[in-house]
């Protein structure tokens, strides 16, 4: 009988034993968690609002999607709740935007500095073309029309952002980042040679 015990004793540890390692070998711990930010998109959208000149006054207000509890950085410093980062002298900057599940992305906004002997001019023909073309193309519904910076329907502020309008609807004409945005058509070489002639002459209001 105590060897029969002894067997039938070993049978059942030996039972338990396989059925431990079994469940041991389900449970693994060795399975790579998925990536939350797999098919993730994180889109930034910048709006910046122009420095007076001299000062430290400019602003860039950061909204995004995909995702939700989004924090922002600046320029890689700390993130915080706010997309809207101020005092801010003109330059370029750059905005990380990262949802709860940490997956980010950025954009780049430049903050431009004000044309100060902009108020009161009277506006030249070459200016004047170039706001025609913008006012036709550019500050359209929801678009720098005044629902959107910079606001192409005031004077000073074409004038504000000479640079970038030439980057954007000459220089960057045919690409992803052109103005008016694609899917939109490029402007026309007669167009963008009104822009050329007015950024030759000193883009200045009055020429």
């Amino acid at each position: 009988m105590k060897k029969n015990q002894l067997f039938y004793t070993g049978i059942i540890l030996l039972f338990f034993s396989a059925a431990i390692f079994n469940a041991c070998s389900k449970g693994g711990g060795t399975t790579t968690p998925a990536d939350p930010c797999t098919g993730v998109k994180v889109v930034v959208s910048l709006n910046s609002t122009a420095a007076d000149a001299g000062l430290s006054n400019g602003s860039i207000a950061a909204t995004a999607t995909g995702g939700s509890g989004f924090t922002f950085s600046l320029n890689n410093g700390t993130f915080q709740a706010s997309g809207t980062f101020n005092n801010l002298a003109a330059g370029k900057y750059t905005i990380t935007a990262k949802n709860i599940n940490g997956c980010t992305a950025s954009a780049s906004s430049t903050v431009v500095a004000k044309v100060a002997t902009c108020a009161g001019q009277t506006p030249g023909p070459l200016f004047t073309a170039v706001k025609a073309i913008l006012t036709t193309n550019c500050a359209v519904t929801d678009c720098h029309n005044g629902a959107q910076s910079p606001n192409y329907t005031v004077d000073c502020t074409i004038v504000d952002y000479a640079d970038l309008i030439k980057l954007r609807a000459v220089d960057q004409a045919g690409t992803a980042d052109q103005m008016p945005q694609p899917p939109r058509p490029a402007l026309m070489q007669a167009d963008r040679d009104k822009i050329n002639a007015w950024i030759t002459a000193g883009k200045h209001i009055t020429d």
